[in-house]
């Protein structure tokens, strides 16, 4: 049995990745798909449009994937390393997955493969932290390096979607190299881009829903999406923001150098600008710079709010929570019994089994009271009433 995997927002799911998973039956006849999706926080660095449970119903009821499975919050809010890093790591402990599939704007698995080897030398590094020193942002820095030691895929990391296919091949090479990756070339809109060919970017239907475009919006969602972009609870940075600010006045720079990706004194920078800001947008305004881009300053903030520590965001994942199903999903989950390395979490009450102190432990408590801050003001344990979708047969 073939089992393909994609790391996901879906935030919506819409004809785009629709394309894609259309791709990826088309060329891997009869495989089925999981995809590791997001929970509620996203790696933007914002809470999701809708909660997790319903992105993933959504996007099994539209013909998507097979499967979904929660990302865990410390890798859905990490860098684009630690992103990619988390969702392999996740795919490899299934144990039945035998392909990883990405978007891309211009590569192909062989340019993808050379560069993430080139990435992974101890030469790209010296160069890398040579160009660092010039003030510059992460992204450019490793294209520059990049573009010193592998000039003919070096502008792979001009394009956001390419770089972060980069990165799935990486992590691919160093944790499951078992596991063959499986480029789909992106069309449609670019990243935050209008519609071209009938197919949007995500962050421009959020940008209609938030600016009360609605029925524009749902025109570009899937058939099954519709109702769902009618009735379900939008959730944004609004509806924290005056909470989180006050929040981030109370906390030392000495905290915030406890949360992932703050060096260099971002801390300090990062404790300032929220002292001296009269709304968060202000004081992501005040800490972002070429060094820190707005959306690691988006992240540091969620993290520092949630209590993402780097402790907690190193752990590995430690069990496989399982948000929607189809018929075909339920052979992968039946084959999960015997596959997986970690324990499958169908309904939240089977975590109360973690022992005290262990990394599931952590890491689920650390899920459910982020969950309780998004879906406030219902009251504390919503998450734990929560069960996956199983689509009925067709």
């Amino acid at each position: 049995m073939q089992v393909c995997a994609i790391i996901s927002e879906y935030n919506p799911f819409h004809a785009g990745h629709l394309y894609q998973i259309r791709e990826i039956r088309r060329r891997l006849p009869g495989c089925l798909i999981v995809s590791i999706m997001s929970g509620n926080y996203v790696q933007r660095g914002e809470p999701a449009l809708w909660d997790k449970y319903l992105r993933a119903q959504c996007a099994v009821t539209a013909d998507g994937p097979d499967l979904v499975i929660e990302l865990p919050i410390p890798a859905a809010l990490s860098s684009a390393e630690g992103f990619a890093r988390g969702g392999v790591q996740l795919a490899a402990a299934l144990g039945c997955v035998t392909h990883l599939s990405f978007g891309c704007e211009t590569g192909t698995e062989k340019s993808l493969m050379q560069l993430a080897a080139c990435l992974d030398s101890a030469t790209f590094d010296d160069h890398l932290r040579k160009e660092l020193t010039n003030g510059i942002s992460y992204a450019q820095a490793a294209s520059r390096a990049a573009a010193v030691l592998c000039p003919d895929c070096a502008s792979l990391l001009d394009s956001p979607n390419d770089m972060l296919a980069v990165q799935y091949c990486r992590a691919l090479r160093k944790i499951a190299p078992s596991i063959q990756p499986l480029a789909v070339r992106r069309y449609g809109a670019a990243h935050d881009g209008a519609p071209i060919d009938e197919i949007p970017s995500a962050s421009y239907i959020r940008s209609l829903f938030h600016t009360g475009r609605d029925t524009e919006a749902i025109s570009l969602l899937p058939d099954a999406c519709r109702n769902a972009g009618k009735t379900a609870r939008r959730h944004s940075w609004a509806d924290l923001d005056d909470t989180v600010l006050r929040y981030l006045r109370r906390i030392s720079p000495e905290y915030i150098r406890t949360l992932p990706d703050v060096s260099e004194g971002l801390e300090n920078r990062f404790a300032a600008a929220c002292r001296d800001a009269a709304d968060l947008s202000e004081a992501w305004d005040l800490a972002r710079s070429r060094r820190y881009p707005l959306s690691r300053i988006r992240r540091l903030t969620l993290c520092a709010y949630l209590g993402i520590t780097d402790a907690l965001s190193s752990l590995p994942p430690s069990f496989v929570t399982v948000l929607a199903m189809n018929q075909q999903g339920r052979q992968i989950l039946k084959q999960l019994k015997t596959s997986c390395s970690l324990p499958v979490i169908v309904k939240p009450t089977q975590a109360h089994t973690f022992p005290p102190g262990t990394p599931a432990q952590q890491l689920w408590t650390l899920t459910m009271q982020a969950d309780d801050q998004y879906y406030f003001p219902s009251p504390a344990g919503t998450g734990w009433k929560k069960t996956p979708f199983c689509a009925k047969d067709k």
